[in-house]
Order: structure tokens, then sequence, then C-alpha cells
């Protein structure tokens, strides 16, 4: 009796340690076994959002368990964020996320409740979303003109992005850096008011994300002076890259990815990135981005770390030269 007493919690620890030897090793295909919440960081109806709903049936899927969406927005992204890096790290609480929360809220804010760097598991890579440079069509100043206007008279034009510290914030200091030009910078507070403010021509620049201004640029309302990738947009082929027009350092995108807390099993992340690399091949969703304009990318968890830290690093000295700094 004292002898199998001994034995009991010796062998209750062995087949604990070789549970825990075939989840690192991948050997027990367990995961995932209940459904997968995936955290946007932003309200319903935006573009993350909307890429968000279009991948749920695909991913869920190619998983084989339901994957559901809930919405935490606010502070740039940073609750939604918070919350996956305070949920247990087993792979069932997934950030859907932006470029905001994953990199530039690094450089661009004193606290921050988590470290983008070292609190996120980076799993893939979703898609990319070009900037698009709009004024009214009522102007018909060319983008050098503007330009050569705002060299000449400092602060007489104004551009507009969606709030301090934006993507698109970042991409109008990044021209100026780029042009020499000197701008004024007028913060929105959503696409839907810098949009109307731009068709009025209350400001002479815009940079928007592309779905905002697709169908305005297209129906003549706006017109599209250049987009911020490296390569032209697909819904938009005949507008201008910043590099086409000779700024050939010019790149400066946004994108959608997904990242769970530090400390996740590699298995499981292996497993959600295999999950979205097949959903990324789904003819729908694939539709559904594309018509967004953007570009389907796809990557492994490593790919995806280097990409980041290559996106902090960029927009650090964006922020750094432009001297923009936020409480």
């Amino acid at each position: 009796m004292n002898l199998l007493r001994k034995f009991i919690p010796s062998a209750v620890a062995l087949a604990a340690g070789l549970a825990a030897s075939a989840c690192v090793f991948g050997q027990t295909p367990s995961f995932p076994s209940r459904p997968i919440k995936l955290i946007v960081p932003y309200p319903t109806g935006g573009g993350t959002d909307i890429t968000a709903r279009a991948i749920v049936k695909p991913l869920s899927d190619a998983l084989g368990q339901t994957v559901f969406i809930e919405n935490k927005p606010g502070a740039t992204g940073m609750i939604g964020a918070q919350n996956v890096v305070s949920s247990p790290a087993d792979g069932y609480s997934v950030l859907f996320g932006a470029a905001s929360e994953m990199a530039m809220n690094a450089s661009l804010f004193k606290k921050m409740s988590y470290n983008p760097r070292t609190d996120l598991q980076p799993v893939a890579l979703v898609a990319t979303f070009p900037l698009v440079f709009v004024t009214a069509a009522s102007n018909t100043s060319s983008f050098e003109k503007i330009l050569d206007r705002a060299r000449q008279n400092p602060g007489a034009v104004a551009y507009g992005s969606i709030g301090y510290g934006s993507p698109q914030h970042l991409a109008g200091e990044l021209l100026q850096m780029e042009s020499n030009a000197v701008l004024t910078h007028v913060p929105y507070k959503g696409s839907g008011p810098l949009i109307q403010d731009a068709l009025a021509g209350h400001v002479e620049l815009a940079i928007s994300s592309l779905p905002p201004a697709v169908a305005l640029v297209k129906a003549g309302q706006l017109r599209a002076l250049a987009t911020t990738a490296q390569k032209r947009s697909n819904v938009l082929p005949r507008v201008p890259t910043m590099i086409d027009l000779g700024f050939s350092h010019y790149d400066l995108s946004t994108w959608v990815g997904m990242a769970v807390p530090a400390g996740t099993p590699k298995p499981v992340v292996a497993r959600l990135s295999e999950g979205l690399a097949k959903a990324l091949g789904d003819k729908e969703f694939r539709e559904v981005l594309l018509a967004q304009g953007a570009e389907p990318e796809g990557s492994t968890p490593e790919q995806f770390r280097d990409f980041i830290a290559r996106e902090i690093a960029k927009s650090e000295r964006i922020v750094s030269q432009a001297r923009i700094q936020l409480d």
C-alpha cells in the first residue's frame, strides 16, 4: 500500500509531463477544441471589422471550430489589444488588429498598458492597405504644384487625417519629410468628416484609407493624387504611387494581422497560422479584400514578427523626426 501511494503521484506527474511534451511537440492535435474569439479593437463597420467578419467563415472551416468576433474599440486600438494580452495564452483569444496597436503606438505613446514588442505573439499578416492622397475634384492643381505652394508658403496648405497618431497622420508627416514641404495637420474624428471636408474643399489634401474614397474618386467627386504603397492599387490602377512621382523612399501602408498573448504554445500558434493561410485561399474572402483595395498577404509567425519590427522602426523614424509625442 505504501508503495502504491508512492507510485500514484509519480505516475500522475509522469502522465502530466508526457502530455505537456506532446503539446510542445505538436503530437496532440487537440487545438482548437472549442470556439475561438477574434478581438477586433475597432467599432463595427470599419475596415478592420469588415475584414474580420469576412474571414470568420473560411477561418472557422479551416480550423474546424466556430470563430466569432468581439469588438472592443477605443484608445487607438489599445483597449482591444490589452484585452488579448490579459487573456490566457491558449489561442482562444486572438487579436485581429491593425498597424496602430501592433506597431505604431509603440513609438507614439510614452505610457502603454502593454508592450507590443514583448506582450504579443505574432501569428500572421492578413492584408496590407495602401492609403490615398485625395483632393476635391474642383481643385485642378497637380500634386507637385500643391507641394510647391507648401514649400513657398509654409503652413498655407492643410492636410487632413483621421486623428493624431493614426497611420494617415504619419503618412502626412512622411510626405513633409520626403518633399521638404511644410503643411498644416488637421485631425478629424474619423473618415466621414474628413472626406466631407475634402469634398467641400475645406481641407486641400485628405489622406484616407481606400474604402471611403474609392467610390467618390470613381464618381469624379474626389481626385486621387497618389497612393502610398510600393505598387499601384488594384482598385485605382491609374493613380500613381508616391514612388512613381519620384519619392523613392516613400512606402507606408496600414495593415491587419493576427496575434495572441505572448507565451502561447508554438503548436497552437502554428495551427492558427496554418488556418489563416487556408482562409486566405478562400475566393469570397479574397474578393472582399480586393474590393477594399487591399493586398492579401499571409505569412509565417516569424515573418510577421520581422515585418512588425520593421514597421515599428519605420514609425519610430517618422515620429522622431516629426517630433510627435502623445500622452
